[in-house]
C-alpha cells in the first residue's frame, strides 16, 4: 500500500509517501487543483492521509477518488481545542480563578429604615455605560424583528448591521457582553515576592531595588518598578489587586480538553479554581474527553454516537464542530479504524523550515525544491553494443 502524506504549513506544499518516509515532491502553491493534477499522474496511490484542510479533501475527491482519505488524529484533537477556545471566548467574563482558599466574610445586615437614609444619590451613567444600552436596544430590535418573520439580510439592511454580526447575535441567544480588556502583567511582578520581602525588611528607595533585580534577571524600566511599589510608599503595605486574576479562553481551552492522567498537579488546581465561577466547563470537559475516548476507542461507530449527541448539545461551537465531522464522515471514522496519520510529516515540516530560513527567501522555488527531494544519481549509460 502506498499512502500519500499532506500537510499545510508553509507557502509550498510537499508530499511524503508513508511507506517510504520521505518527501516525494514539493508543489508551489495550495490550490486544490495542483494537486488534483499531480494525484491524476500517480493512480497507485490508494491511501491519503490528511489534514481536515478543505483544499486537500477537494484535490484529494477530484485526483482520486478511488483513494481512501483519512483524517489526522492529532488535527481533529486540535480542532477540537480550538471549538473549546470558541465557546469559552463568549464565557470570558466567567474565566476568573477563584482564591484557592475561598472565605466569604459575614457583613451586618442593615435595617430598611438605615438603608434609605444611607442611600446614595443616583449617578449620572457612564459613557461605557451609555454605549452598552445602545447595543442592549439594538439587540433588542434585532430579535423582536427576527421573531417578526424577517431574514437576517433584511434586519441588516433596516438596522445598518452586517449581515454577520445579525446572524452571530441570533446565534449566540443571548444579550453579546463586551469583552473585558486582557493586559499581560508587567514584567516586574515576576519579582514581586522578592521585592516585597526586601519592602519589608525596609528597603523603600526604588533605585537600590530596582538594581538588585536587574542582577536577578529583569530587564525592564525603572519607572515601571517605581509604579509597582507606589501603592506601598503610601499605605506601607502591598494594596490589595483591584482585578480579579483572569485565565485567557486558549488557556482554558487546554486544561479542558487534557485527559486526568496528562494534568500536572498544578494544572488541575488552575481547573478547579476555574470550575467555581464558570461551572459549564464542567460539562465541556465532559464533551472533550468523551470525543478524545471515540477517537482511540478502534470504533468509529461510537465516534458517530458522539457526533450524534454533540449536535443537540447546548454549545454552539461543538453543535459546527460536530456538524463538520459528520460532513468529512468517512475520513474521520478512518483516522479510528486504521492507523495512518501524518505524525512524520511533521519532522519533514521542520526540515522544510529550517532550509527555508537557511536561503533567507532570496532563492526561487527550482532550488528550494532540489534541496527538499531526495537526490537521485543519474545511472550511467551501459557500453554500445
Amino acid at each position: 500500500m502506498i499512502g500519500l502524506g499532506a500537510k499545510a504549513r508553509t507557502t509550498e506544499r510537499f508530499w511524503s509517501i508513508l511507506d517510504l518516509h520521505r518527501v516525494i515532491d514539493l508543489l508551489p502553491d495550495r490550490a486544490a487543483e495542483s494537486f488534483a493534477d499531480w494525484l491524476k499522474q500517480h493512480p497507485e496511490i490508494v491511501t491519503i492521509s490528511r489534514d481536515r484542510c478543505g483544499l486537500y479533501a477537494e484535490g484529494a475527491q477530484l485526483g482520486s477518488p478511488q483513494s481512501q482519505q483519512i483524517a489526522d488524529r492529532f488535527h481533529l484533537v486540535l480542532n477540537l481545542s480550538a471549538t473549546m477556545e470558541r465557546v469559552l471566548e463568549e464565557r470570558s467574563r466567567e474565566l476568573i480563578l477563584s482564591p484557592e482558599e475561598e472565605t466569604v466574610a459575614a457583613e451586618p445586615t442593615a435595617t430598611a429604615q438605615d438603608a434609605s437614609m444611607s442611600a446614595p444619590a443616583p449617578m449620572a451613567p457612564t459613557p461605557s455605560q451609555l454605549r452598552r444600552q445602545r447595543r442592549l436596544e439594538r439587540y433588542e430590535q434585532v430579535i423582536a424583528m427576527f421573531n417578526a418573520g424577517q431574514s437576517q439580510a433584511a434586519i441588516g439592511r433596516a438596522l445598518g448591521m452586517e449581515r454577520k454580526t445579525v446572524r452571530r447575535w441570533l446565534r449566540r441567544g443571548q444579550f453579546p457582553e463586551r469583552k473585558p480588556p486582557h493586559r499581560k502583567p508587567p514584567k516586574v511582578s515576576e519579582f514581586a515576592e522578592y521585592l516585597q520581602q526586601r519592602w519589608n525588611e525596609g528597603c523603600h528607595n526604588a533605585a537600590r531595588l530596582y538594581r538588585e533585580i536587574r542582577e536577578k534577571g529583569y530587564r525592564g524600566k525603572r519607572a515601571m518598578l517605581a509604579r509597582f511599589v507606589a501603592g506601598w510608599r503610601r499605605t506601607g503595605k502591598a494594596a490589595s489587586p483591584k482585578a480579579p486574576e483572569r485565565i485567557s479562553p486558549k488557556h482554558a481551552a487546554i486544561l479542558v480538553t487534557r485527559p486526568a492522567e496528562q494534568m500536572k498537579e498544578e494544572q488541575q488546581r488552575l481547573f478547579d479554581r476555574l470550575v467555581i465561577p464558570c461551572p459549564e466547563i464542567l460539562d465541556l470537559r465532559r464533551i472533550a474527553l468523551s470525543f478524545r475516548a471515540a477517537l482511540t476507542g478502534k470504533n468509529s461507530a461510537q465516534l458517530q454516537q458522539w457526533i450524534h449527541g454533540a449536535k443537540r448539545c447546548e454549545f454552539g461551537a461543538v453543535v459546527r464542530f460536530a456538524y463538520g465531522l459528520q460532513n468529512d464522515t468517512s475520513a474521520v471514522s478512518a483516522a479510528v479504524d486504521t492507523s495512518w496519520s501524518t505524525g512524520q510529516v511533521e519532522g519533514q515540516i521542520n526540515r522544510l523550515k529550517a532550509i527555508k530560513r537557511q536561503m533567507y527567501g532570496r532563492a526561487g522555488f527550482e532550488l528550494l525544491r532540489a534541496r527538499i527531494l531526495p537526490y537521485s544519481p543519474a545511472v550511467a549509460a551501459g557500453p554500445a553494443p
